[in-house]
Formats: structure tokens, sequence, C-alpha cells
């Protein structure tokens, strides 16, 4: 039996509660769980599904839309996400990680 977290989901101004597996990925129990977030590939290599972790931690290896340092500052793409503690996290990132990524002048 795989363990089960506690996901809160910080999401235009509101807050939503959902279990997930470990064996499952976050953006997958959220929309099961009618929790509509932003999503493009699905694969982990663009940034639309960006989360920014405030408490916990994940395993996003499949994640190749975000740099090593981004993920070492909390930042998480969604869709390629498993959770591997009770997790507070805050969506719509993408903007702010995609600068950081990709603008010279940041």
């Amino acid at each position: 039996m795989s363990k089960r977290y506690t996901v809160e989901i910080h999401h235009q101004e509101a807050n939503y509660v959902i279990e997930v597996s470990e064996d499952e990925k976050i953006l997958e129990s959220a929309r099961r769980a009618g929790v509509e977030l932003p999503l493009s590939c699905e694969a982990g290599v663009c940034t639309t599904c960006t989360a920014h972790i405030l408490e916990g931690k994940v395993e996003q290896g499949e994640g190749m839309g975000l740099s090593p340092q981004l993920q070492d500052e909390g930042y998480a793409l969604l869709c390629v996400s498993y959770p591997r503690s009770n997790l507070k996290l805050v969506t719509e990132k993408e903007e702010k990680v995609y600068d950081r990524q990709f603008s010279p002048n940041t």
C-alpha cells in the first residue's frame, strides 16, 4: 500500500486540500478532485503548471522544464511531481519561472 500525503493548494485566492498517493502526480490528483489547475504539455517540458512549494518535498525527476537551481528554490512542475511529504504550495508561477530561466536581464 502506497503512502498518501495531504497537499494544500493555494490557487486563485482559494485553498484546496487534497490527498495524493506517493505514486500519483499532483496535477492528476487535483484534476480528479475537481481542482482545475493550469496545464499545457503535461510532460514536464513547459512551465504552465509551475507551483512554488512553501512546505514539503516532491520528486520531479521528469521535470526538464525547470532548471536545477529553480527546483532547489522550491519550484515544481505539478504535471510530473510526486509528493514525498505533506505539501503546501502556490500555483500560477509560470511567468516568474519563465522570466528567471529565459530572460537575460534577470
